[in-house]
C-alpha cells in the first residue's frame, strides 16, 4: 500500500473513507526534489490509490498545506511556497461535480499562514496557530461556509507551528504541542483548550502537557481520542505513537502507544474509520521524501 509518488510535509485530510494527499515534497523520475501540485487519493476500504480519474493538480505548487474536507468539497486554506516557506493565504476549493479547483476568499492581509493545526467542523474550517513568513503565529482564523468569509479566532496562549488539533464533541477546540521556534524548531508540550462558540469568557486554557514534547506529528480523531504519531521531539524525529482523552477521564490522560516501524518528523496525517493513516514523511530531519505509508491501528496491531 506505499504511495504513488514520494511524498513530505504535503496537506493531507480525510473526504469520508479516503486520505487525500496534496502537494508538498516529491521526487521527479531522475531523483531530484520538487515542490509537487498532484493530488493523489487512497481508497481506504480497498487499500488502493486511485490512478484512472485521479483529481487535477492543485492549482499551487506548496508545502504545508492547510488541508480540509466537508461533504465531498476538499479545501485547500494557504500553505508554504518554496524552500524559504513563504506564507500564502489564498483558498481554493475542489468541486466534486465540475472536477475543477475554485478560488474562495483568501485569508486576511498579514495573516496568511501554513502549517496549522486544522480542524472541519459543520459550516466552519479552523486554522489554529501555524508558521508565516517569518515563524510561528499565535493568532486563530476561521473559514465561516456559509457567508464565504474569514473570521478571528481567539489566539492562542502562545505561537506555535504544526500543532496537533482536534473538535471534542461538546464543540471544544483542542491544540497539542507544535513548535515554538522557526523552522519547524523547538518542539513543546503544552495543550491549550477553546470553549465552544458562545462561551463568555471564551479564551484558551490549560490543559494536560503532551508526555513527550512534540511538532510536526501525524494526528487525527481515532475511536474519539486525539492520536499524534511521529512528528519531531527534543531528541529528534519520534516514533511513538501518542494517544489524548478529550475530556481526561483516563487518568493519565495522556498514553503512549505502539510505536511507528521508523520515525517520521513532521509528517501530516488523517483518520479514517478508526485508524491514522500517515503517508510519505522523512526519518531524519532532512528534506528527504519517501513512499511508506504507515497505519496506526488500535484495534488490529497488526495493520502497523
Amino acid at each position: 500500500m506505499a504511495m504513488p509518488r514520494h511524498a513530505q510535509q504535503a496537506g493531507v485530510t480525510a473526504r469520508g473513507l479516503d486520505v487525500i494527499v496534496v502537494g508538498g515534497y516529491d521526487l521527479t523520475p531522475a531523483g531530484t526534489l520538487e515542490i509537487s501540485a498532484r493530488v493523489d487519493v487512497l481508497d481506504t476500504p480497498s487499500g488502493s490509490w486511485q490512478t484512472a480519474g485521479r483529481p487535477e493538480d492543485a492549482p499551487v505548487r506548496w508545502t504545508d498545506i492547510n488541508l480540509a474536507a466537508l461533504g465531498d468539497t476538499i479545501y485547500l486554506a494557504g500553505g508554504l511556497e518554496g524552500t524559504q516557506h513563504i506564507a500564502h493565504g489564498e483558498t481554493f476549493g475542489f468541486d466534486p461535480l465540475e472536477q475543477k479547483w475554485k478560488p474562495l476568499a483568501a485569508m486576511p492581509a498579514g495573516r496568511e499562514r501554513g502549517a496549522a493545526g486544522v480542524v472541519a467542523t459543520p459550516g466552519r474550517i479552523y486554522l489554529l496557530g501555524g508558521e508565516s513568513s517569518t515563524g510561528p503565529v499565535a493568532s486563530c482564523l476561521a473559514y465561516d461556509l456559509p457567508s464565504q468569509t474569514w473570521v478571528e479566532e481567539p489566539p492562542l496562549p502562545a505561537a506555535r507551528s504544526h500543532p496537533a488539533a482536534m473538535r471534542r464533541s461538546d464543540g471544544s477546540l483542542i491544540v497539542a504541542g507544535g513548535f515554538a521556534g522557526a523552522g519547524a524548531s523547538d518542539p513543546r508540550g503544552e495543550v491549550w483548550r477553546l470553549p465552544p462558540e458562545g462561551a463568555v469568557p471564551r479564551a484558551w486554557t490549560p490543559v494536560a502537557s503532551m508526555p513527550e514534547p512534540r511538532g510536526g506529528c501525524a494526528y487525527g480523531v481515532v475511536l474519539g481520542h486525539l492520536a499524534c504519531a511521529g512528528g519531531v521531539a527534543p531528541q529528534g524525529p519520534a516514533q511513538t505513537v501518542e494517544i489524548y482523552d478529550p475530556f481526561e477521564t483516563a487518568l493519565p490522560p495522556w498514553a503512549i502507544d505502539a510505536a511507528m516501524p521508523e520515525p517520521r518528523g513532521v509528517v501530516p496525517g488523517a483518520a479514517v474509520g478508526g485508524q491514522l493513516f500517515v503517508p510519505g514523511g522523512s526519518p531524519a530531519l532532512a528534506i528527504a521524501p519517501t513512499t511508506t505509508l504507515f497505519i496506526y491501528a488500535p484495534l488490529d496491531t497488526s495493520a502497523l
